[in-house]
């Protein structure tokens, strides 16, 4: 007899023959996923998950990733508390490396120079012109 609260699992392969049309959950913390996430992917960290079971539809949810640990924990929660969830094995990681698009938002290391056409005039040119002498 197989456990109805059993969750599946899949490749990325697999995943991307439903997807966009899955509803994909990337269990990584904001700042992974601020860094790179597959588009549509809805980002909730796993250590918020149990607190925002709320903010999920009611749909299969497949779960990723950066390897498959986290996902398969956010599975077992899921499934536990009713829910259809579907891990993907190998995470982003695997979605990437199969060819799979991927958002990537570098943040600068260094910020920009500021810009100068819009500088405000310089302080030497401002003086004589507020301390003007006027004629009496």
């Amino acid at each position: 007899m197989t456990d109805p609260w059993a969750f599946r699992t899949v490749t990325a392969d697999q995943l991307a023959l439903v997807w966009p049309q899955a509803t994909l959950v990337d269990v990584r913390s904001r700042e992974e996923h601020a860094t790179a996430h597959v588009p549509g992917s809805l980002n909730i960290p796993l250590d918020e998950l149990a607190s925002r079971l709320a903010d999920l539809p009611n749909t299969t949810l497949h779960l990723m990733c950066g390897s498959g640990k986290r996902s398969s924990q956010a599975a077992r929660l899921l499934t536990d508390r009713g829910h259809t969830a579907v891990n993907v094995a190998g995470g982003i990681t695997e979605w990437y490396r199969a060819g799979r698009p991927v958002i990537y938002n570098h943040t600068p290391t260094d910020p920009p120079p500021p810009a100068q056409k819009n500088a405000a005039p310089s302080l030497k040119r401002l003086l004589p012109r507020l301390f003007r002498r006027t004629s009496a």
